[in-house]
């Protein structure tokens, strides 16, 4: 099937969005939105790469073309992009989980551009004897997360647990490995990507016993801040548009990204 994608991913981009009829804008007056994009493989590159490549923009640059708009991607550290977008520096970040904190300066664009269900896991070194079962038991114990990013309500809001800020999920998972910090928090179906930049495996740490699984969605998040901010619904409506026509689920494919009704 994978060596298929881009016939097919031609063929829905072409037969799909020249159907779709929302306004273009002229030449002259092209809109240029700014995405602010983090480097998190597999799905977002932009270290150690000619030109940053990722899922997000290989969603939005179908849509910004019959939009008329364009693209600008601003690569920034995860949680730079969120303050950035805060201020309105930022039209969209993409990848975001929805919190009620986010939603006071983010509009979150419907359909989700990721939807799976997975866990929430936690890693510690291999020779900690220690094992977590429930969440209270990590009270008194260190955990790394990536700064700024929301995991689900019971942890994001357990203030007995000492939570170590990290820059990436990679940078957290190898404090772990070298005894820095008691545990990290990970998506578990999405990690390989944080352990191949940490330059480990699963095998070299330990998964505790604790975990949560539900439904995980990602968005596209427009920052209300942005003197762009008229231009979230037309893009909007493109997207689902696009996800209507079948380009989402092709793209979860290219990404090997697990999916969830």
């Amino acid at each position: 099937m994978l060596k298929y994608f881009p016939t097919l991913l031609l063929a829905v981009c072409c037969w799909a969005l020249p159907a779709l009829a929302l306004p273009q804008v002229p030449q002259q007056d092209k809109v240029v939105l700014r995405l602010g994009m983090y480097h998190n493989p597999p799905y977002y590159y932009t270290e150690g790469v000619s030109e940053p490549h990722g899922l997000s923009l290989d969603l939005l640059k179908p849509a910004a073309r019959h939009l008329g708009y364009e693209i600008q991607v601003i690569a920034c550290p995860f949680p730079r992009c969120l303050k950035m977008a805060e201020q309105g520096e930022l039209d969209i970040v993409a990848g975001l989980i929805k919190s009620p904190a986010r939603e006071q300066y983010l509009y979150f664009i419907q359909p989700a551009m990721m939807r799976f269900r997975s866990s929430f896991v936690f890693y510690s070194q291999k020779d900690n004897p220690t094992r977590i079962h429930r969440l209270s038991e990590l009270r008194n114990y260190s955990v790394a997360v990536m700064r700024d990013a929301v995991y689900f309500p019971e942890f994001d809001g357990a203030g007995f647990i000492q939570k170590v800020e990290m820059p990436s999920e990679a940078v957290s998972l190898d404090m772990v490995h070298k005894g820095r910090v008691d545990f990290a928090i990970t998506v578990e179906r999405t990690a390989d990507g944080s352990f191949r930049e940490a330059g480990i495996t699963p095998d070299d740490l330990i998964k505790q016993p604790y975990h949560v699984q539900q439904v995980i969605l990602g968005y596209l998040a427009f920052a209300r801040n942005s003197p762009n901010y008229q231009y979230a619904a037309p893009l909007e409506a493109m997207l689902e548009k696009q996800y209507q026509t079948g380009l989402f689920h092709l793209l979860w494919q290219k990404y090997q990204l697990p999916t969830s009704p």
